[in-house]
């Protein structure tokens, strides 16, 4: 096609979609400009599925979520559409035409993780709620497919590891200073923090989660720059970052987002020690069975504690331990006993994955009820990400979570502790604590059905799996780290 042909063809293209447009806009059709936008991702899932991830992942955190577009439903835009586009379009690509390395699926990281979702599959058919379930397990089945089983395949490069972390840092640290200047208005007031990062999150708990993921990551980055082939000036960006995001953790007022660091900085100590993971649960176990033999004791020492989430760090870092008028604890102690109590009647198949906030109102036990409390129990999940899935899908449903946590922990201290080069040991260290970050914060918190967090979650899983399958187990000896 010659040059005067390739333009006749450009103007009268634009031409018919001028005319198609004005047409559409005539019968009050205005969703027709979206079609070549739909085009191009279509291209891109087919030529540049990687380039259209990032691209996914770099939306994540500028996306606005919107409560109610009809019949009850709510969407975050733009990013789940894309994500459930996506996600047909892998169908088609991976499983469809038998492209997919399926030995992603055999890594004890993904069996654990089918087993979950499987069993939450199992209990949304026994489920209360069964169209809230369906569209749980939808939910976490598209997450899945593409910020876990799509993203482990990508990782198969080692640059497209660091390119998804950049792609969310990126936005979240603008996200951040759009925060950080609307709250100035307000002298960085504690009132004002809860909803203060709105309309990119809708509170401050799941923005203090997100941010935290990746301290640790920015961390690695300036500590290790140099060792991981880093140039000068992305040790600097990232020190910039790590500045920007340690100062938005701390503005955000979140106690949970505050004590997840001194977690994540107490595992890093027994990173460096080389601890192993057997160590690890011995003292968990013999910690819980303490907390369980004294718990009378305990509870009585945290109910001595008056102090009220006020204004100011310390004050309000001391009230994180209230129990005995500090509502949003009471509150929590609430959520956390009716989850109990639910598992008490239904301990195999619970009530139905994402039926926790329709259930939960006949089993909140009176002393425990709080100025906040509703009869009518509609006011959201358990606040725990390990007892949201003890109500919803029992036993089995929290012990295949807790398998998914114990695997990647295994595999993860392996490739830290014997990784065979430094990018290997440093980057699963980094993900390990980011982990350790959220794993920590969902004692007080559940945000993984959120697009937000999902994104990290999953993906901070999915390289893991990749630097374990792909990077520390390549066949030919040679790793694919660049």
């Amino acid at each position: 096609m010659d040059h005067i042909a390739k333009q006749k063809w450009l103007y009268g293209s634009g031409i018919i979609f001028i005319l198609l447009n004005c047409i559409g806009i005539a019968f009050e059709f205005y969703w027709l400009p979206l079609i070549p936008a739909l085009a191009v991702v279509a291209l891109l899932a087919m030529l540049k599925l990687d380039v259209l991830m990032l691209l996914l992942v770099f939306l994540v955190p500028l996306s606005i979520g919107i409560e109610n577009i009809g019949l009850g439903l709510g969407i975050s835009l733009p990013d789940e559409p894309l994500i459930i586009g996506i996600f047909l379009l892998i169908i088609f690509k991976y499983i469809i035409d038998g492209e997919y390395d399926f030995r992603v699926l055999k890594h004890p990281i993904s069996i654990a993780i089918l087993v979950n979702l499987a069993w939450i599959l199992i209990t949304s058919f026994t489920s209360q709620e069964k169209i809230v379930s369906l569209k749980f397990f939808l939910s976490r089945t598209w997450f899945l497919a593409l910020f876990y089983f799509l993203a482990t395949v990508l990782f198969k490069k080692f640059e497209h590891i660091r390119n998804y972390l950049w792609a969310y840092i990126i936005p979240l640290g603008f996200v951040i200073i759009v925060t950080l200047i609307k709250h100035s208005n307000d002298n960085f007031s504690q009132i004002t923090s809860f909803e203060i990062m709105a309309p990119f999150f809708g509170a401050h708990g799941i923005y203090a989660a997100a941010i935290a993921f990746f301290i640790p990551v920015l961390c690695c980055w300036v500590l290790f720059g140099f060792k991981l082939k880093l140039n000068i000036i992305t040790v600097f960006i990232a020190l910039f970052f790590l500045g920007l995001f340690s100062v938005g953790l701390i503005l955000s007022f979140t106690r949970a987002g505050w004590i997840s660091m001194a977690v994540a900085a107490g595992f890093a100590v027994i990173l460096i020690l080389r601890v192993r993971l057997w160590q690890m649960l011995g003292v968990i176990a013999i910690i819980a069975s303490f907390v369980i033999v004294n718990f009378d004791d305990i509870f009585y020492q945290l109910y001595q504690n008056k102090q009220n989430s006020a204004e100011g760090f310390e004050k309000h870092l001391e009230s994180v331990s209230n129990v005995r008028n500090d509502v949003s604890n009471l509150e929590r102690v609430n959520r956390w006993m009716a989850a109990i109590n639910m598992a008490e009647e239904k301990p195999i198949v619970g009530f139905g994955p994402g039926a926790y906030s329709f259930t939960y109102a006949p089993y909140q036990n009176p002393e425990f009820k709080t100025p906040i409390t509703t009869a009518f129990g509609d006011q959201g999940h358990a606040h725990s990400e390990y007892l949201n899935p003890l109500a919803e899908s029992g036993w089995p449903g929290l012990i295949s979570f807790l398998a998914i946590i114990f695997f990647s922990f295994k595999v993860g201290l392996n490739l830290v502790y014997k990784g065979r080069n430094i990018q290997i040991r440093v980057y699963s260290a980094a993900i390990i604590l980011g982990l350790v970050t959220y794993l920590s914060h969902g004692l007080l918190n559940s945000y993984s059905e959120q697009d937000k967090i999902a994104v990290i979650l999953w993906g901070f899983l999915a390289m893991i799996t990749a630097l374990d399958l792909y990077h520390q187990q390549n066949e030919d000896g040679e790793s694919d780290l660049a």
